[in-house]
């Protein structure tokens, strides 16, 4: 940690004549993505270092690499997959996650030949640390022409837990423009569900919910009590509220409400939770336009999942949600999603939560353009402090860029 404390130290030695370091709610931290580079993804290894993961343009390929954050600095990136063919979206982004010491997995999406708007989820495997990777195949096996994606990937038993939004049920009989040849003539998204082990063996394929949400990110940890995922649901009447699932005894139990904020909604919203998690101690974060506002909403819960206390808004002002959350070993928040100015512009901000739900100040932490190309921002905690990133679009070319954030200025 010594070299690159000192590394940190030293920029804000350099700043402090300007600013002030001491006071500054972020600083700068060079990151380890090129020029077009989007879809920043966070993740942990087994032995708590976080994980950076993006796709970058290469003209007409895209590249998945990802970083680690160690005390000499951010890792020189390796490269997971690359393909011409891929589905790239600001906000269906591919993830890494280490499962073992040797066993790492990734994803990506890749359209769907012969369909139209279809994409399906590719899974990749490494079995020597993250180094050399190989195809692992896709979790689901229902060969329509539909969309599948929204993945969250999760550690079981040192195998890789598989979280995806599924859209089988929506494709056309004799068509192969699935439920854009035809929205709602059919059946509805799915969440569903696989477990894949060190050989790119799946099993345990199964179906979470029968109709949800069809383009929200979904958010998945393990618990003490095991497996627990969050998404947006939707019901027949299109209220789209955010439901929870946990995995008992092999079976994924019947969803339960989040927070109930009865947002009715013809259209999907693009803005899924955020789920983070220590042991059975559990904290939801998530957007709603219920009753036309725009409000974030925090939810915990103390025993795995299985409740969650009521919600507590944590926004002041217009929200456009892309929510991001970490949690400390005290079980104190920090928070941050993007909210949209008065004038048009945008900042991410960040808000600490402490143990007792007790509410900090709302800290700007960088600007950012209120467009979707800025996707959805990540907070990563590493062993030299908590760390921003997010797609900058304010040079000539995206890129995912860095910072450290002062988390002492936000209590």
């Amino acid at each position: 940690m010594q070299s690159i404390t000192k590394a940190f130290l030293g920029i804000c030695s350099g700043l402090l004549l300007l600013s002030g370091c001491a006071d500054d709610p972020v600083t700068p931290l060079a990151s380890p993505a090129g020029a077009n580079s989007s879809g920043p993804n966070a993740s942990v290894t087994t032995s708590g270092l976080p994980v950076l993961s993006w796709q970058r343009k290469q003209q007409d390929t895209t590249i998945l690499e990802y970083s680690v954050l160690t005390e000499e600095g951010w890792s020189k990136p390796v490269e997971v997959a690359r393909g011409t063919d891929w589905f790239v979206n600001w906000a269906d982004i591919p993830a890494v996650q280490q499962v073992t010491d040797a066993f790492w997995a990734a994803h990506y999406l890749q359209r769907t030949p012969g369909g139209k708007y279809a994409y399906d989820v590719r899974l990749r495997i490494s079995n020597d640390g993250g180094k050399n990777w190989r195809d692992a195949g896709s979790p689901h096996q229902d060969g329509t022409f539909t969309e599948h994606g929204f993945v969250s990937l999760y550690n079981q038993d040192e195998r890789l837990g598989i979280i995806w939004l599924d859209g089988r049920e929506t494709s056309l009989p004799d068509s192969s423009e699935g439920r854009h040849g035809g929205h709602g003539s059919h059946g509805g998204m799915t969440l569903r569900a696989a477990v894949m082990d060190a050989q790119g063996q799946f099993t345990e394929r199964q179906q979470v919910d029968a109709l949800v949400c069809d383009c929200c990110q979904t958010a998945a940890v393990t618990t003490l009590d095991g497996p627990l995922v969050i998404y947006r649901d939707r019901t027949e009447t299109e209220r789209r509220d955010i439901a929870s699932s946990r995995r008992l005894q092999g079976n994924w139990t019947v969803s339960q409400p989040v927070g109930v904020d009865g947002w009715q909604i013809n259209g999907c919203p693009v803005n899924g939770p955020a789920l983070v998690a220590r042991e059975n101690d559990v904290a939801a974060l998530w957007f709603s336009g219920a009753n036309g506002q725009s409000q974030i909403f925090l939810s915990r819960s103390t025993n795995g999942g299985e409740t969650f206390d009521s919600k507590l808004k944590v926004n002041d002002a217009r929200a456009l949600g892309r929510v991001t959350a970490l949690m400390y070993p005290d079980r104190s928040l920090l928070l941050a999603w993007m909210r949209e100015n008065s004038d048009g512009s945008a900042h991410i901000v960040g808000r600490f939560v402490n143990p007792n739900n007790d509410l900090g100040p709302i800290v700007e932490l960088v600007q950012v353009s209120p467009k979707r190309a800025s996707g959805f921002p990540k907070l990563l905690l590493s062993d030299v402090g908590t760390v921003l990133a997010w797609t900058d679009q304010t040079e000539d070319f995206p890129r995912v860029s860095t910072v450290l954030v002062n988390v002492s200025i936000f209590r």
